[in-house]
């Protein structure tokens, strides 16, 4: 009876040892409602989706799919990050969306909604031109993926270094110069690789 009683208690330990490993590999997941949902601002800066050693994958769920993501070593994610910061909110990514900054041609890339929702622009997409149109009050903005002339309220301008592109199905747009355009200021801390972006006083 005694033994009965242990070998019970062993397998009760066994299956729950299993089944919070189950939730360990699983809990990883983060899931986004829609790829248009993939960053919110903050006052705390992002964390780092990272790994010192051990399991090199996490998963999302985007759209109703399960999607693998490498992680990479923390120290890979530190020297890689680029931090986005406007007037005083940072932009914080879905991990696994793709949609996380980074430096083109010495240029910071951040996601085109990020952009329009930060400086209060409404977007039309025309997907077979490959046309974007930013708008707000009285500035329009049209520019296209891959090119380097835009058109600001009618005047030709060319973007400098880096041109609007899409990368894992996400739409970048060379932020600072668009940033200067709209009278912002900006800032970049090499130290901490990050771009600051506020209303000039």
């Amino acid at each position: 009876m005694i033994l009965q009683t242990k070998l019970k208690l062993s397998k009760l330990k066994l299956s729950t040892m299993f089944c919070l490993l189950v939730v360990l590999l699983i809990g990883n997941m983060v899931y986004a409602n829609n790829s248009a949902d993939n960053f919110f601002w903050s006052d705390t800066a992002p964390t780092l989706s990272c790994r010192d050693g051990g399991i090199n994958e996490g998963g999302v769920v985007i759209d109703g799919k399960k999607v693998k993501v490498e992680l990479p070593t923390c120290e890979k994610a530190k020297k890689d990050r680029v931090l986005v910061l406007v007037n005083g909110q940072y932009l914080n990514t879905i991990f696994g969306s793709g949609a996380d900054p980074f430096i083109e041609n010495g240029r910071t890339m951040i996601p085109l909604r990020a952009l329009a929702d930060a400086f209060g622009f409404e977007v039309k997409w025309d997907q077979n031109e490959e046309k974007i149109t930013l708008t707000k009050e009285n500035m329009n903005i049209i520019m296209y993926i891959g090119k380097s002339e835009m058109s600001v309220d009618g005047k030709t301008v060319n973007f400098e270094k880096a041109v609007p592109m899409i990368k894992n199905s996400v739409t970048f747009l060379p932020v600072s110069q668009l940033a200067e355009i709209l009278g912002a200021k900006v800032e970049w801390d090499s130290a901490t690789r990050t771009a600051t972006f506020s209303d000039k006083e």
